[in-house]
């Protein structure tokens, strides 16, 4: 995984409300952990995106 990856939520949570579309990693965090703007989100306050565990996230179209 890396920055520009197109990546969706897959967490335990993955169905609760609410839900979000496709996400791009925008970044990492000190622990690794994607930082990911996610489709739909409308918190303006995470305009760079939110960091996710890399576990809870799963790559669907890698960048080159």
């Amino acid at each position: 995984m890396k920055v520009g990856d197109l990546v969706i939520y897959v967490g335990e949570d993955a169905e609760a409300s609410p839900v979000y579309g496709p996400g791009i990693v925008m970044d990492f965090d000190k622990d690794n952990d994607p930082i990911v703007r996610f489709i739909g989100d409308r918190d303006l306050t995470r305009n760079l995106g939110s960091p996710y565990y890399i576990e809870d996230v799963r790559v669907i179209n890698e960048s080159r």
